[in-house]
């Protein structure tokens, strides 16, 4: 299981990174967020506390990137 948290959290992170420049289409942001949510849960019941900062990082980065995304482009 935390194996599998590590994985969403760091899928959630490259999304964040692909969100900041990708200014059209569909935000990919709200996945990361998604699946970094769910790594931090992943991680939390396993114990394990790599995955718990990945997936707050991820989450936090895609929030970022949205918001960066936001004030750059056109709302998308």
């Amino acid at each position: 299981m935390s194996a599998a948290g590590r994985a969403l959290g760091v899928i959630g992170i490259v999304l964040a990174a692909v969100g900041l420049f990708v200014l059209e289409g569909i935000s990919v942001e709200y996945p990361g967020i998604l699946l970094g949510a769910l790594g931090y849960y992943l991680g939390l019941r396993a114990g394990d506390r790599v995955a718990q900062v990945l997936g707050i990082a991820a989450a936090v980065l895609c929030v970022i990137s949205m918001g960066i995304s936001g004030l750059s482009g056109p709302p998308q």
